[in-house]
């Protein structure tokens, strides 16, 4: 897959624009939106978003290893991580339940366990990077920060993105 704009270290693309890039990509398995089971209630779309803008800002794209090194970003370099909204969301029966079930009926868990281990030093990468940031990124993201650029916001925060070479994956896992 090609390296989108929203992936280099010194974009400037606004957020809003690059948030756009990224889920212009998104293949429609992924694309997650609210639908009925959630209510499409605004928290539901508020988590997604966060989660979206998290792929956007630490300039990760979309393969399930991807996902795996955003989990490290997540954890590491985010405040304010709704678990609570995770489960209930994850066990909702809604399509990120759906999405969940799908991922895991088409690549097993052997593939998906595998996953961590894979992107390991991809993890590890990211860690160190999320040690030099001046301070966490919000899950849920203020509202001005759409008509900044990356740039800007990566500089403010220094988020040091992983480079492509870094970043690279033989046989990487798409949905």
């Amino acid at each position: 897959m090609r390296r989108l704009k929203y992936q280099e270290q010194d974009c400037e693309l606004t957020l809003k624009e690059g948030l756009e890039e990224y889920l212009d990509h998104i293949g429609p398995d992924a694309k997650l939106t609210g639908d009925e089971s959630n209510g499409l209630d605004e928290g539901y779309r508020q988590f997604l978003l966060g989660h979206d803008c998290q792929h956007v800002i630490f300039g990760l794209a979309l393969s399930l290893e991807e996902e795996s090194v955003l989990d490290t970003y997540a954890v590491k370099g985010t405040t304010g991580i709704p678990w609570k909204k995770f489960f209930k969301y994850t066990f909702s029966g809604g399509e990120l339940t759906k999405l969940y079930k799908k991922i895991f009926k088409d690549y097993g868990a052997t593939r998906l366990f595998s996953l961590p281990f894979r992107a390991r030093k991809k993890k590890v990468m990211a860690w160190k990077r999320v040690k030099l940031m001046t301070k966490k990124w919000p899950w849920y993201i203020p509202e001005d920060y759409f008509s900044r650029t990356i740039k800007d916001l990566r500089d403010e925060y220094n988020i040091k993105i992983l480079s492509e070479e870094e970043l690279h994956f033989e046989d990487p896992t798409y949905m």
